[in-house]
């Protein structure tokens, strides 16, 4: 049954009049900032979207997160942080929003659409989080969440202990990941598409001299196979001469990169702008963007950590940063 199952109805959407704070995105950082806005007495609306609770969704045990000594499931730890916004006084709702007319001047209304209205607002927080690439192929969908195929070894790698791993990618990221995971795992199988690879020769060359690494070029994961209790139990790659190879690994970390969900802001045509990494550009401190009134938070704006834990913390500071701006320039 899904976490949200018994949530209370809510009323319409509130188009009529002109909002405080609308908070777009519904995972750490959107939940942080709702909570702030919500005992700052800003009366916050979340549009949370239809993948309520971002990628921690698709976690398992979650036990870097201060507060749980014995870990957290991360759908539960997502359940809680919204039941506490609500509590707190948010609004929340689970649409998206579609479009965008943000106003240059500091103290004007920026206005939200969404399928069914308009929501005007003196002020923004964006937390709308970012998605991992994805290998798709099969196997992959069924055994996340806990079943052995993960998106961060920085978060479960400690779960691997004494196991056989996998880790697909060649960048700086995935070889962070081999760091991590190494550190617990027994054996690690870097497996990357191409002969060379695209990261800081220096990790390179820490991921060669680790011990119980063997790195796999010219490769791709083609599918993952469960055993009879639905949990990870086989890789399969192919290589580009053709050969075939099962590795038996019982966890699977995908390191290919992220996509940073911007859409709505790219299609705005505002000052809004984005990094070369298509990240939100922040121009200040609290997420402060170039845009008078709208903020960001969590991995829509940060391509290096990308943690529960920060993205929690920057929707702390965007909230005090919006909340400051609020009082700032009053209606």
């Amino acid at each position: 049954m899904s976490i949200w199952a018994n949530a209370p109805a809510v009323p319409s959407l509130p188009t009529d009049g002109v909002l405080d704070a609308v908070v777009v995105g519904g995972g750490p950082a959107g939940w942080t900032a709702a909570i702030y806005l919500a005992r700052a007495k800003a009366s916050p609306v979340v549009l949370a979207g239809g993948a309520v609770g971002g990628q921690l969704m698709d976690t398992g045990i979650v036990e870097n997160f201060p507060g749980f000594p014995q870990g957290i499931d991360g759908p539960e730890l997502m359940g809680r942080m919204r039941e506490q916004a609500e509590n707190a006084g948010a609004r929340v709702f689970t649409r998206e929003a579609t479009a965008l007319r943000l106003v240059p001047d500091a103290g004007g209304v920026h206005e939200i659409d969404t399928a069914e209205g308009t929501l005007r607002t003196r002020s923004v927080v964006f937390a709308t989080g970012s998605s991992p690439r994805r290998l798709d192929v099969p196997g992959e969908a069924e055994l996340g969440g806990g079943n052995g195929v993960a998106y961060c070894a920085v978060c479960e790698a400690p779960l691997f202990a004494g196991k056989d791993v996998a880790v697909v990618g060649g960048g700086d990221s995935a070889m962070e990941e081999v760091l991590a995971v190494s550190k617990h795992a027994r054996r690690v199988h870097l497996v990357h598409r191409r002969d060379t690879f695209r990261c800081a020769p220096v990790l390179l060359e820490r991921v060669r001299t680790r011990p119980n690494v063997q790195v796999h070029t010219d490769a791709v994961v083609t599918s993952i196979h469960a055993d009879d209790s639905g949990r990870l139990a086989t890789a399969r790659i192919e290589t580009r001469n053709g050969g075939t190879c099962d590795l038996s690994v019982q966890g699977l970390f995908v390191a290919i990169g992220h996509t940073p969900r911007t859409e709505l802001a790219a299609k705005a045509g505002t000052a809004l702008s984005l990094t070369p990494t298509d990240h939100l550009h922040l121009t200040g401190s609290g997420g402060v963007t170039a845009v008078p009134g709208v903020f960001a938070a969590g991995d829509v704006a940060d391509d290096l950590f990308r943690q529960a834990i920060t993205a929690a913390g920057a929707g702390c500071a965007a909230a005090l940063a919006c909340q400051r701006y609020l009082e700032e320039h009053p209606a």
